[in-house]
């Protein structure tokens, strides 16, 4: 055996400057050329250019695509909305980094931001005040769980910045999708609230240079996320459809988990998530909503802890996976209790079989079921200590 390397991302401004369009088509018709040669790489990137310029042209009127996602793009994104980046995030082939409105302070509009700031002022007193010995909360870690649940009154559509990659293929697909989302018919709420981020989204694209019209989707794909109805039947076995309701903020962490599948749907009664911080204060419980509900109905502006419909579908092997990362202090509290619900569902659902050949996966669902993953077996390498977050009971 022998391996070559033969491509590498570089992040040099010469390279970037350097690359085009043509370049990446290149490198797919060099690929495309493996599948049909007895060469071996070092002459295939020398054969007659005009012979790999046929393939190219072939490749893509056959709509051989895979050869065209060997190249890699990055692209520094600024100034998205979040829904957007909720939208990409849901393809599966990219690697993303995004500024975390759990850890940096965001900046909506003013009106949003008055709300955003007093909701952080409140949450640390209220965790203090709850949790007033507990050395895991130290005043940092209390300031960073005020932001993360003070966002939840922050739009949808605020403005985020991401590092995005993909490939070429993959970039014109995601174009593709700009335009078909655009020519949307169907007056959904989310849709039409994205409608112009999109466009603009799409005209950067154009700018990059890196688009062309003859590689684009054939399947009568689109955006994935955002349906009119993913109400399914749920189903639990080798393979698990589970429908429950989320924020938005708990749907962009659940969705980082690419071996699943996630719809979402506006639902016909709007309602707001409440964090248990506050959920038994009745007077806090108020404030949290009249300030959601002014937010939405006055400024129509739709609030990250607007709860919509999600379907997720996926493997017991990757939901293992996606327990043995939620399923922590670390985590967002309403993704790790929804990983623990939805869990207890599974455990449930399979015991009522009553059939042999699911015994496998049930044993292994239990073991999950035992509290944070750290009581699982999972070698954690930062303990936290803090007893309520181990066992799951955790307020904040």
């Amino acid at each position: 055996m022998k391996i070559d390397v033969v491509a590498i991302t570089s992040k040099d401004e010469e390279v970037i400057k350097t690359t085009s369009k043509e370049n990446l088509e290149l490198t797919g018709g060099y690929s495309a050329n493996i599948c049909y040669t007895q060469k071996d790489w070092k002459e295939i990137i020398h054969e007659d250019y005009n012979k790999t310029k046929i393939r190219i042209e072939g490749n893509k009127i056959n709509n051989h695509h895979s050869v065209f996602g060997h190249g890699h793009i990055s692209l520094y994104i600024s100034g998205v909305p979040k829904l957007l980046a909720m939208l990409l995030n849901n393809e599966h082939e990219y690697n993303t980094s995004e500024k975390s409105a759990r850890y940096t302070k965001m900046m909506p509009t003013k009106e949003e931001l008055m709300i955003y700031e007093k909701w952080i002022s409140i949450l640390e007193q209220e965790i203090k005040r709850i949790y007033p010995n507990e050395k895991y909360l130290d005043d940092k870690r209390i300031h960073k769980l005020a932001m993360e649940n003070a966002r939840y009154f922050i739009s949808v559509l605020t403005p985020t910045k991401f590092e995005y990659t993909t490939s070429f293929r993959q970039l014109n697909y995601i174009y593709d999708f700009c335009l078909k989302l655009l020519e949307d018919k169907s007056n959904n709420k989310l849709i039409e609230a994205i409608k112009p981020s999109v466009e603009d989204f799409a005209t950067e694209l154009e700018k990059t240079g890196f688009i062309t019209k003859d590689i684009k989707d054939y399947r009568h794909r689109k955006f994935s996320l955002i349906v009119e109805n993913n109400d399914y039947p749920e189903q639990f076995g080798r393979t698990y459809s589970t429908n429950y309701q989320a924020s938005f903020a708990e749907v962009a962490q659940q969705q980082r988990h690419r071996t699943l599948y996630y719809t979402i749907s506006y639902p016909e009664v709007e309602n707001f998530y409440i964090p248990p911080i506050i959920s038994e204060n009745e007077n806090l419980k108020k404030i949290w909503l009249n300030d959601m509900y002014y937010l939405h109905d006055l400024l129509k502006i739709i609030p990250q802890g607007t709860l919509v419909n999600v379907n997720e579908t996926g493997t017991y092997e990757n939901f293992i996976l996606k327990l043995q990362e939620r399923l922590c202090t670390a985590a967002q509290l309403e993704t790790s209790m929804q990983c623990k619900k939805t869990l207890e569902k599974y455990i449930e659902a399979l015991k009522a079989e009553k059939d042999s050949r699911i015994q496998p996966i049930l044993t292994e669902l239990e073991k999950m079921n035992v509290g944070a993953r750290c009581l699982s077996g999972y070698n954690c390498t930062n303990p936290c200590g803090f007893k309520e977050g181990i066992k799951l009971t955790r307020k904040i």
